[in-house]
């Protein structure tokens, strides 16, 4: 089976390194003081990059993928497909930066009632990366290809998590009579931004981080501080161990940065899709940490089907709503149900 390519050393260090100086150059009276730092820090980084290096290259030893790899367009991408054959089979899609080890809890429930698939996209997980702009259609395009190419035919019940939600409008836009249902888990909105100035805020803020995470993984920062690390909390243990890894991981990293630098064209490109017409459809809200705005645009998306039903879970928040098994049965009770629906349709 082939495994990604490990990411090159510390091929950004020299950013650090050039920053830094023009920094300690400008402070009058330091001179010694910041020539001694500037001599340091190619070393501080080398050593950075050397144990980001060896740890990830540890970590894809310790964790291989559990599902198999196959060339969709040239690109091999990670799918996890369970055995039972039951119908619609469900296609699960995590949200910005995510991985099918997210699915730690819903997969293994939903697998006791129908087939259910789970996957990386592309430079996330244990897929390799593309060269493919970040849109929405070309998330949808890929995804049919691996369905089909990987033997897992329609009709599907989509279930997708956040921006996650983005994406599989647009696959069931693009492939509407593939399409038997839809779950949307705490899904975003394509107008949230606009609407909310609360949630604006909070895209804005945590967008800004991501710009510098990437350089911060490269040098073994976000690693060694466990920036990531509260995220898979509650998961199993061996998902949130493979989760732990990948939120450690340069490309995994890049690739959240520049899915969140392709929000606003997502966005764009599910303004202009269709509603699900009277195709089964569960909106599942998190009931805690709810910004301002939050629930009317959840109780709009349940208006894209004239069979739908809204469920907002009692304490929890937007991550824990997959992450921890008390309130990821709440998902899976809400697969189960549209699954069944869509089994009459």
């Amino acid at each position: 089976m082939a495994r990604p390519s490990a990411p090159p050393l510390c091929a950004r260090g020299d950013e650090l390194l050039y920053a830094a100086r023009r920094i300690l150059n400008i402070a009058p009276g330091i001179t010694g003081y910041a020539r001694m730092v500037s001599a340091l820090l190619p070393c501080l980084t080398g050593v950075g990059c050397l144990y980001q290096a060896i740890a990830t290259a540890i970590d894809r030893r310790r964790y291989p993928p559990p599902g198999r790899l196959l060339k969709i367009q040239g690109t091999d991408l990670h799918v996890h497909a369970t055995d039972n054959r039951g119908a619609p089979a469900v296609i699960l899609e995590t949200g910005l930066g995510g991985m099918s080890s997210a699915w730690g809890w819903i997969q293994p429930e939903v697998a006791k009632f129908t087939r259910v698939v789970s996957y990386d996209r592309p430079g996330l997980g244990w897929s390799a990366t593309d060269d493919l702009p970040r849109t929405a259609l070309n998330v949808a395009r890929r995804l049919r290809a691996l369905l089909h190419d990987g033997g897992m035919e329609g009709p599907y019940v989509l279930a997708g998590h956040s921006m996650g939600g983005l994406y599989l409008r647009v696959f069931a836009d693009q492939y509407p009579e593939e399409v038997a249902g839809m779950v949307l888990i705490d899904a975003a909105h394509p107008d949230q931004h606009k609407r909310s100035p609360a949630i604006r805020r909070h895209m804005s803020s945590g967008f800004r981080m991501l710009r510098t995470v990437p350089l911060l993984a490269r040098l073994g920062y976000v690693r060694a501080t466990g920036f990531f690390s509260s995220w898979p909390v509650g998961l199993p243990e061996r998902p949130a161990a493979e989760a732990g890894a990948f939120l450690s991981s340069y490309t995994h990293l890049k690739t959240t940065r520049d899915e969140s630098l392709a929000w606003d064209a997502v966005c764009d490109e599910v303004r202009g899709t269709r509603s699900l017409g009277d195709r089964p459809l569960a909106v599942v809200s998190a009931g805690k940490d709810v910004l301002p705005g939050a629930h009317e645009l959840q109780t709009e998306l349940a208006a894209l089907s004239s069979r739908s039903t809204h469920l907002t879970v009692e304490g929890a928040d937007h991550v824990t709503l997959v992450t921890h098994r008390q309130h990821a049965l709440a998902v899976v009770d809400a697969i189960h149900t549209v699954v069944q629906m869509a089994s009459r349709y």
